[in-house]
This record gives structure tokens, sequence and C-alpha cells, in this order.
């Protein structure tokens, strides 16, 4: 027995409108509630990045110095978020610059001056980051290893 086309296909088949807005809801709903925390996670990882990008390049910086046997400026800007190393061959532009990403400030006011001397001892280097969600890392160089150090900054219980 040959059923006819109109039994295969029932007229009421789809979804609904009533049905698709709820379903655009609940999405809606989701990405609400999860947006925060995907923010906050971005903010997180680029603080992250920013310390240890910052971290390498205080310490290719340290190394250039003992390679090329050649004193060099590490200058801190915290205004404007940014790492130069002068050297005398650089004259008044830098040599190196490395620029925080957005959202990322070098805690402080005032620039910073650490100088580096082949065969010498080097400065202890300390840098504060904080992201805009108000998360701090703190970036210390060790003086005898040239080792850093990159570690979160608990705030301070009032």
């Amino acid at each position: 027995m040959k059923r006819s086309c109109h039994q295969c296909v029932s007229p009421l088949q789809g979804v609904t409108l009533l049905e698709m807005l709820i379903v655009v809801v609940i999405i809606g709903t989701i990405v609400s509630l999860s947006f925060p925390s995907l923010t906050s996670g971005l903010a997180g990882i680029r603080l992250a990045s920013s310390s240890s990008a910052a971290a390498s390049f205080l310490t290719s910086a340290m190394n250039t110095v003992e390679r090329h046997e050649q004193a060099a400026a590490i200058v801190v800007t915290p205004k404007e978020n940014r790492l130069d190393i002068y050297t005398a061959a650089s004259g008044e532009k830098p040599s190196a610059t490395y620029q925080l990403a957005s959202g990322i400030t070098i805690e402080g006011d005032d620039p910073h001056r650490y100088l580096l001397f082949p065969g010498g001892a080097f400065p202890r280097i300390s840098l504060i980051l904080r992201n805009e969600k108000g998360a701090r890392r703190s970036i210390e160089i060790d003086p005898v290893t040239a080792v850093p150090q990159i570690r979160p900054v608990a705030e301070a219980q009032e």
C-alpha cells in the first residue's frame, strides 16, 4: 500500500516564534553571565604575558651589556608604560623599546633609570605592573644571577 505524499509530511512541523524567542533569551542569559569572567580572564592573561615579556626585555638588556661589553641605561617610564634601553652607540634614541600592552600600567609616577656596566654588579631592578581589573604582578631581577622572579602582589588588607 502506497502512502500519499500529504501523509508523509505533517503541516505542523517546525519551530514556533515563541520557542525561538525562548532559545534566544537562554543564550543571552548565558552570555551575560559568562562575559565578566571572560574579560577578567583576558585581563589576567594580558598581565601575565606583559610581565614575562618585560622580564625577558630586562634580562636581554643585561645579556647584551655583558656580550657587547658596552654600558647601557634602562629607563622605566610609568606615564608612557614603556621600557627603553639607551647605549652610547644609540645616542638620544633608545636602542630597544618595549611598550606594554593596552590595559597594563607600570606603578609609579617618576621615571627610573638603571645603569648597567659590563663586568660590574647589576642593580636590583623591580617593577610592579597592574591591569585594568586591579591585579598586580611584581617583576624583580636578581642582581647576582640575573634571573627574573615574577610574583602576584597581594592587596593590603584594610
